[in-house]
């Protein structure tokens, strides 16, 4: 089926960014896509800002955020004005940008707590459509990949979502600057049977002037490639990419098959804690973005 079919077919979608924080603002493009189709749209994403913004390490729960909703133990919403601590998550920005209630989601306690948490909203919100949304591509490593940082979230994400016939929406070609491009072309190109369509990001003024606000270069970039930048593309200090039309492009595949082909996502099904799932990838000799922010935070003298 294509991607078109399925928006065709759907009333009620749930859009879950499933990378960090800054992955909620990508799932605004596929809203966009959505709501051409007449598809009413909860927009969500995992609650875990970059080190730079909040220097305790992990992902937060939802009892950590001051002023959200709490609708199930991994689940909340917020609605524009919440806070950890001094920080305002991404999430939150989204809700007041959008004027709409946004869905905080916490991997703190694992996939089998969030899967069950995930049905149920589901069911009592009458969701025919679950998308996770990957700004930049990680979801679809395989975790031995020389240049990627941050696999758990998106490898948690994937599990927690592989039994609800869910899609997969990468957004922006590369966008993050951790998997090659050569090798998400491949990856892509192994997967084409799973591939359900491709379109590119859609923009407009105030989407770009709300981009420059908030601290989220995956989901920024996929915009500025759509307004024609081309060329080198330095950000966070240390990385550089090369930007073209192609960051514009958002993929839909099968989720369940990313997941299937993915040993470590699968071996996380029935984990219950953030230090399970973590477990799980250091054995399989992958450090993780939870390591780096512990030794992040002991360089600090936080811990």
């Amino acid at each position: 089926m294509r991607i078109v079919d399925t928006a065709l077919e759907a009333k009620r979608a749930l859009i879950v960014g499933i990378g960090g924080g800054g992955d909620v603002i990508s799932t605004l493009y596929v809203k966009n896509f959505l709501e051409k189709f007449g598809v009413s749209c909860i927009c969500g994403g995992v609650i875990w800002e970059r080190y730079i913004r909040d220097r305790k390490p992990g992902p937060r729960a939802i009892h950590e955020i001051d002023g959200a909703e709490r609708i199930a133990g991994t689940l909340g919403y917020l609605y524009g004005d919440e806070a950890i601590g001094s920080v305002r998550p991404i999430a939150s920005m989204v809700a007041e940008f959008i004027g709409e209630k946004v869905l905080a989601v916490s991997i703190k306690e694992g996939v089998r707590k969030l899967r069950s948490d995930l049905k149920e909203f589901v069911e009592e919100n009458s969701i025919d459509l679950v998308m996770g949304v990957d700004a930049g591509g990680d979801s679809i490593a395989m975790g031995s990949e020389s240049g990627l940082v941050s696999p758990l979230a998106d490898f948690i994400m994937l599990s927690a979502l592989s039994e609800f016939d869910s899609i997969l929406a990468v957004v922006g070609f590369g966008s993050d600057g951790e998997l090659e491009r050569e090798s998400i072309e491949r990856y892509l190109s192994e997967m084409h049977e799973s591939i359900l369509g491709a379109g590119t990001v859609e923009i407009d003024g105030r989407m770009l002037e709300f981009l420059e606000s908030v601290e989220s270069e995956a989901s920024r970039i996929p915009a500025l490639a759509r307004t024609g930048y081309f060329g080198d593309y330095s950000f966070w200090g240390e990385k550089e990419i090369r930007v073209s039309i192609l960051n514009s492009l958002i993929f839909y595949l099968k989720l369940r098959d990313v997941y299937e082909r993915n040993r470590v996502a699968r071996d996380l099904f029935n984990t219950e804690s953030i230090e399970d799932a973590n477990s799980i990838l250091n054995r399989w000799g992958i450090k993780t973005e939870l390591d780096l922010e512990y030794e992040l935070a002991m360089r600090d003298g936080l811990l």
